[in-house]
């Protein structure tokens, strides 16, 4: 019967032992293969001059595609054809001299007198 007892204790002491360094390993799918899991991890956090030259680059691209006739302007329907909904809905005021088309240089001096930092 005592070694019922100690076998019982010592096989509760071993698990509890086993949990607490368990406790600080992560959790891992056993079905998701290493190469996938390595590509799951999010990109580091970008902050500062660095997001706005990414927030700059992304606009430009939409732009640039919306400007399907390659003058480096786009017109009302063409910001609108493009989902570039918040110049669409501003083109009027972008558009200062109203000459029907803006430019990218247009947008971001708009963008700046209305409290942007940088663009």
């Amino acid at each position: 019967m005592k070694y019922l007892a100690c076998s019982c204790l010592l096989a509760c002491a071993v698990a509890a032992h086993a949990g607490e360094a368990r406790s600080d390993a992560p959790l891992r799918d056993p079905w998701v293969p290493p190469a996938v899991r390595e590509q799951a991890r999010p990109a580091p956090e970008t902050r500062g001059s660095a997001l706005h030259a990414q927030v700059e680059a992304k606009l430009r691209k939409r732009f640039d595609a919306a400007d399907t006739q390659g003058q480096g302007s786009i017109t009302h329907e063409q910001a609108r054809a493009a989902h570039l909904g918040f110049i669409a809905g501003h083109f009027d005021d972008i558009d200062e001299a109203h000459t029907g088309r803006i430019t990218f240089e247009d947008v971001k001096r708009f963008l700046r007198a209305r409290g942007a930092r940088t663009l």
